[in-house]
């Protein structure tokens, strides 16, 4: 009879990847903090192309969309609503039920809702995105970036692990990109 050989233990397999997750997630946020330290470079002339009106899509099946300007103030860029409207581009006078504090309860026309994005070569990083579809979600804010990808934008939003995030793109309203100086912040 040959002798039995020892089963593979899964328990060290799977301290194993957590031990990997966890230091993916704290190198992460090293480089992050890293990231933050630096004096922020003056943004390239493709990170500008995000600047000007976009078609927001809400990423349910309700058909909802917004119209976000984004524009720079301070050499950082946000975002804010211009209109959201419904699958057969009627108005919508939504509000942030689920926001905090002050938020809560206000119109979402006019809210700024990305902040303090970075410049980062062809991309913006290090900002905060306030999710405002309707739901359970509602209110809650996580990190984001946002970049350029043919003709579209990529806004992609997280909180917690980056691997859980979501991507949501973004169609330009107009054509083409509008000079820097025509979006100045309010």
């Amino acid at each position: 009879m040959p002798p039995r050989l020892p089963l593979p233990r899964s328990r060290p397999r799977s301290a194993a990847l957590w031990a990997v997750a966890l230091a993916a997630c704290l190198l992460g946020s090293a480089g992050a903090d890293a990231r933050a330290d630096t004096p922020a470079a003056a943004p390239g002339e493709q990170a500008l192309a995000v600047l000007g009106t976009w078609h927001a899509p809400a990423g349910d099946d309700s058909g909802r969309a917004s119209i976000v300007e984004l524009f720079l103030r301070d050499g950082q860029l946000y975002g804010r609503i211009l209109r959201t409207v419904d699958a057969q581009g009627a108005e919508i006078d939504a509000a942030c039920k689920g926001c905090p504090d002050d938020l809560a309860g206000q119109p979402l026309k006019g809210m700024t809702f990305v902040r303090d994005l970075k410049p980062d070569g062809d991309r913006w990083v290090d900002g905060r995105v306030m999710d405002l579809r309707p739901g359970w979600s509602q209110g809650m804010v996580g990190i984001c970036e946002i970049r350029m990808v043919g003709d579209r934008l990529e806004l992609f939003g997280y909180r917690g692990l980056r691997a859980l995030g979501e991507t949501s793109t973004w169609t330009r309203i107009g054509g083409t990109a509008e000079r820097p100086e025509a979006v100045a912040a309010p």
